[in-house]
């Protein structure tokens, strides 16, 4: 419960960071009003200071429980007074907070905000047509908040977990307001791989601890991307939208699936005819005889216009079947 309030005032302090000073004067008007009238009630309706300035928060906030009212003429004036000048002040000062959090919301969507509030969070630099066609499912399959930084009018999409920043992804001044620093990793995609390439440097260069991940268009900027440092590096065609959401989650598992699709890699995807001796055979069978025989690992089945990836323990092989293997290249 600490933490949940901790977590809240952090917000709330950075949320009001920009108008802390207007913040902080019209609270100190405010609490001086509330005690110079609780002195005067105190004193002239002869009760409490605390019983005075229970009645001035409730006369100000215009709670008004009753309990607790002026008895005489001087205390009905004070009580007039707070009446206008408290209520004004609190009303100011409600009108600040609620001003803030529309600025707030607004910001969002436009992209005039920082990624302040997020720690351990995704960073992606650009809008290309993969980022397009994978924010949402990123969203959705990802449960850490998302920063964009993009040059486009507003949020492609309307959600909590995602702060929207208007710009170019090549100028430093935008980028250092993502704070990749406290971020669990960087995707970069443009649809102009010079961009990308650009913001890759950028990123290694002032943030040398962070996880990057390019995805670019042409084959031939994959070299540059891998010597600057850049930990994965995809080109077009390669990829998906689901491989991109698991390379979030499991770092790394873009290498696994760009060597499989890589001709020149010496482990591949390749296909075998079932034999005959394997009609009415146990999938789990078939996985212990390539391996044991050719080294290969089985991982499916192609049934004529089928595919069943990892079947079950009671799914059997039948003739015509095509078994899917890792296996060596040719």
């Amino acid at each position: 419960m600490f933490n949940v309030f901790l977590n809240f005032f952090r917000k709330l302090n950075i949320l009001t960071s920009k108008h802390r000073s207007d913040i902080l004067r019209i609270f100190i008007i405010l609490a001086v009003i509330l005690l110079t009238f609780s002195y005067l009630f105190s004193r002239y309706e002869k009760v409490s200071f605390f019983k005075a300035f229970y009645w001035a928060v409730t006369t100000a906030t215009t709670v008004g429980y009753g309990d607790v009212t002026p008895v005489n003429d001087t205390g009905r004036v004070i009580a007039m007074g707070l009446m206008i000048l408290g209520v004004g002040m609190l009303g100011l000062f409600l009108a600040t907070i609620s001003s803030i959090m529309f600025e707030f919301r607004i910001g969002r969507i436009f992209g005039t905000m920082e990624s302040h509030l997020f720690r351990d969070h995704i960073v992606i630099l650009g809008y290309s047509s993969l980022i397009k066609s994978s924010l949402r499912d990123i969203l959705d399959g990802v449960k850490e908040n998302v920063t964009l930084i993009a040059d486009i009018e507003k949020a492609p999409e309307d959600n909590k977990r995602l702060v929207f920043i208007k710009g170019n992804i090549t100028d430093e001044k935008i980028i250092k307001k993502a704070h990749i620093d406290k971020a669990k990793l960087c995707i970069i995609s443009d649809e102009d791989d010079s961009n990308t390439l650009i913001a890759g440097i950028n990123v290694r260069t002032n943030y040398q601890n962070a996880y990057v991940i390019a995805f670019i268009f042409k084959k031939e900027g994959k070299k540059a991307l891998k010597e600057i440092g850049v930990n994965e590096v995809f080109s077009s065609g390669s990829f998906s939208s689901r491989v991109l959401v698991k390379s979030i989650e499991f770092k790394g598992v873009s290498k696994f699936f760009n060597q499989l699709l890589d001709e020149n890699f010496k482990e591949g995807f390749i296909e075998r005819d079932a034999a005959e001796n394997m009609d009415g055979k146990a999938f789990f069978d078939i996985i212990k005889y390539f391996k044991e025989k050719t080294d290969e690992i089985a991982v499916g089945i192609k049934r004529e216009a089928e595919i069943f990836v990892n079947p079950d323990k009671s799914f059997t092989v039948k003739r015509g079947d095509r078994i899917i293997l890792i296996g060596k290249n040719k």
